[in-house]
């Protein structure tokens, strides 16, 4: 019989490297297979760690010398497995249980990095290197698969591990890979992909337990060593109280699954006990463990992106910062809702990460994503999530069971964005310092010891409600094994200001008492910032690095005390600054000054301007004061509100306000009577947006189970306010004390005051005109106010 011979051109290998791999992925199909190398050796020497060492060209290394090496201190290999492995297509590696998985990541990596590989491997005790030399246009042209195979001996016969040298790089790797940038890129990225493989047991104390015990593996680039990306992430010490139970701020997840038969050739799963695989009929089949295991925690600051949960498999993470499982879809009319981040989601983002390890569940050959059809991957989704939605009132109204997943019961304890302890938010007593957490999650990730805690971010967010509720705060300790950080005390001599004679803050003159007498002491400069600072809090929005052209980078720390200030000369004063060793500027503010209690000024303002001036007198400028002042506050994000901030806070009240609506409307006669309260104007609204977001909704039935509060407007809720003050006054929606008045003129203020508030957020959001200063101003104080206001426990 004749036969056809089907062997392919040796050109394929060069045609791999077509497939559209970035540099950093193509170094880790190589990383991989070290790895894989390195956890399969359970005899390794403990004295011994496991080492990558990868090298990439430097801008500085000469044209023509360019090439990417991967080195490693594995077991190495004989011939035969060298053989093998260089095969395209052939993998060393069972489909389960390894990184390196499909046979090819070695061809395509080397082909896309360049034309001519060289694979150096050596075992203990062997006497020589085994060279092979994979040249890719002298293979075409001899149209032959076949490589040349040497031996070079080597010093010393303990040596052990491979090396992967690519030469002849392509003109587009080379480019990239020249860039100044592009190392500190690679390293930062296999820092994130790699960061289980790559942190030791003790990297990140917040996390109880075994979940993120790394295994230590160590990762160089171009002698850098690489570090991983840890979690930002509050400790599992920190919890709430949501539905009568504390809550960590970090949940583990521990899910083992019937045992399944995989088959090691080509990953398919059987449920019960084959022969032979039903896929590719192979006879290489294994009993194997399946579960899901890791955490989900919350990290210590907001971000647009930088959230979501890393997914893993074999301890590499596969998809980073993965979102799909914030989303639900209806599987009957696959109508697919955003449930996390929904209030401020387009400008505050969201704080829930997390990493799952999903070692059983298949991935494709790019190892990008997790193949998202098999069941494999919905049994997790559903231990992760569970399979109805995250929100109690949307699984209320599609007859779905409360979620109870350990993302929906996080979900439920944490969703809401208020500032303070409850809910461990940063702020400054008025608003959250979302942007202030953001920069000191930029100084955790940089590695700076005084942000590796929580400590901090817990400060400022128990100082928020001690300004709130008007206690005084304390540098004492807030919980138990926290306590704020202590603020080293300037050194006299190094005020700035003092010596050139501006000084604000110099000591008065000491003069002698006349007479016999005890001599009192006099109270020095550092004595008298203590004094202030004990009785201080931080103004956490103002405390930044400020950098100015021409005036050079400080660091600003501003202090808001009840204890009056004064100058060198004795006279009590609002400001006074305050320049210790460094680059560091303190600023002190008055906050019982009369300027700011009898004249309505605000503290930050004359911080600003005190900070200001005292930069200008430090580098000696002649740049005018109001100009100076203006550059700092562009400078600080914590100060900027526009027209589209302000509504994403508005409908973020809104959307908290029909929450707690919806206890009330529970009982259908409350439901009922709110509906009929409301004007015609303000039934249309609701109906209009139901109409909008919520098409399937029966509107009849809506507005008389209370489903219609889920589409009520600002002027909705002023309506109800004024009408039926009895349903949600007095803790029930709003704080706000209605029934205790023993007058009705004072029971009409109190309605009056609060539905008038809800009445002008009415009027922004239908108003699209530009707005003034003072506009925006108002609608912001409004808030503050609102949010103080809105009941504030558990979500139902």
């Amino acid at each position: 019989m004749e036969q056809l011979d089907l062997t392919p051109s040796p050109r394929l290998l060069e045609v791999l490297g077509d497939i559209p791999y970035q540099p950093w992925q193509c170094l880790a199909e190589l990383i991989d297979n070290a790895f894989d190398d390195f956890i399969a050796d359970e005899e390794r020497d403990p004295q011994e760690p496991p080492t990558v060492r990868v090298t990439l060209p430097k801008p500085t290394t000469p044209k023509g010398d360019e090439i990417v090496c991967v080195a490693d201190t594995g077991r190495g290999m004989g011939k035969e497995d060298l053989e093998r492995s260089l095969r395209a297509g052939y993998t060393n590696n069972s489909r389960h249980g390894s990184l390196g998985l499909f046979g090819m990541g070695f061809n395509i990596a080397t082909a896309r990095l360049g034309t001519l590989t060289e694979v150096r491997t050596t075992r203990a005790g062997d006497a020589d290197w085994l060279v092979a030399e994979i040249d890719f246009r002298r293979m075409e042209k001899a149209g032959s698969f076949s490589v040349p195979l040497s031996r070079q001996p080597k010093a010393d016969i303990a040596i052990h591990g491979t090396e992967v040298t690519v030469r002849r790089l392509k003109p587009e790797t080379r480019a990239s890979l020249r860039r100044q940038a592009t190392g500190s890129q690679i390293r930062e990225k296999l820092g994130d992909v790699y960061s289980y493989m790559l942190r030791s047991s003790d990297s990140v104390p917040e996390l109880p337990g075994p979940a993120l015990v790394g295994r230590g593996f160590a990762l160089y680039v171009n002698d850098n060593r690489v570090k991983p990306r840890l979690p930002c992430v509050w400790s599992a010490n920190r919890y709430v109280t949501y539905r009568g139970a504390n809550v960590s701020a970090i949940t583990k997840i521990e899910r083992t699954l019937k045992p399944a038969w995989a088959c090691m050739d080509c990953g398919y799963w059987h449920h019960s006990d084959p022969d032979f695989c039903a896929e590719c009929q192979s006879e290489n089949l294994q009993l194997r463990e399946r579960r899901v295991f890791g955490w989900i925690g919350l990290q210590r600051y907001f971000d647009t992106s930088d959230f979501g949960f890393d997914l893993l498999r074999n301890g590499r993470k596969i998809r980073l910062k993965d979102k799909s499982l914030f989303k639900w879809e209806h599987p009957d009319t696959g109508r697919e809702w955003t449930e996390y981040p929904i209030e401020l989601g387009a400008t505050v983002g969201g704080r829930f990460v997390g990493e799952i390890h999903l070692d059983h569940v298949p991935v494709t050959y790019q190892k990008n994503d997790f193949e998202r059809g098999s069941s494999d991957w919905r049994t997790a989704v559903d231990i992760v999530r569970g399979d109805g939605p995250l929100q109690p009132k949307k699984a209320k109204e599609i007859n779905y069971p409360e979620n109870h997943s350990p993302l929906g019961w996080f979900f439920g304890a944490f969703r809401d964005i208020k500032p303070g302890q409850r809910n461990l938010i940063p702020g400054d007593g008025a608003r959250a310092l979302h942007e202030t957490a953001r920069e000191w999650g930029r100084d955790f990730h940089k590695g700076l010891p005084e942000y590796r805690t929580d400590a901090r971010w817990f400060e400022a967010a128990v100082d928020h409600d001690e300004v709130r509720v008007g206690q005084r705060p304390s540098r004492k300790s807030t919980a138990a094994g926290t306590s704020r950080p202590n603020v080293s005390s300037p050194d006299p001599q190094d005020d700035i200001l003092a010596i050139t004679g501006l000084s604000l803050t110099g000591a008065s003159s000491s003069t002698s008492p006349s007479g016999p007498g005890p001599i009192t002491r006099q109270e020095t400069d550092e004595e008298r910032f203590d004094r202030y600072r004990a009785s201080a809090r931080r103004l956490l929005d103002l405390c930044h690095e400020v950098a100015l052209p021409n005036l050079g980078r400080r660091e600003v720390v501003v202090y808001e005390t009840s204890e009056p200030l004064k100058d060198g000369n004795g006279r009590e004063t609002p400001t006074l600054a305050r320049s210790p060793r460094g680059n560091k500027i303190e600023i002190f503010v008055d906050g019982r000054h009369p300027v700011f209690k009898e004249c309505g000024r605000d503290p930050r303002d004359y911080a600003i301007m005190q900070l200001a001036e005292t930069m200008r007198t430090q580098a000696r400028t002649t740049e005018p004061l109001a100009y100076v002042a203006a550059d700092i506050i562009s400078r600080l994000p914590d100060q900027r509100f526009t027209d589209s901030a302000l509504r994403q806070r508005i409908e973020g009240l809104l959307q908290r306000t029909r929450e707690a609506l919806t206890s009330v409307v529970a009982v259908r006669e409350h439901a009922i009577a709110l509906w009929n309260c409301l004007p015609i104007s303000e039934k249309e609204y609701a109906e209009r947006n139901a109409e909008a977001t919520e098409s399937s909704l029966v509107w009849s039935e809506a507005t008389t189970d209370g489903r219609f509060i889920a589409h009520l407007g600002p002027g909705g809720v002023a309506a109800i306010i004024r009408s039926r003050p009895d349903l949600v006054l007095d803790g029930v929606v709003f704080t706000t004390t209605w029934s205790t008045w023993p007058s009705h003129d004072a029971k009409a203020r109190q309605v009056e005051r609060l539905a008038r508030r809800f009445e002008s957020l009415a009027e922004f959001v239908v108003n699209t005109d530009a707005k003034g200063r003072l506009d925006l101003s108002l609608t912001r104080l409004t808030l503050d106010m609102l949010d103080q206001e809105l009941r504030s426990e558990d979500l139902q």
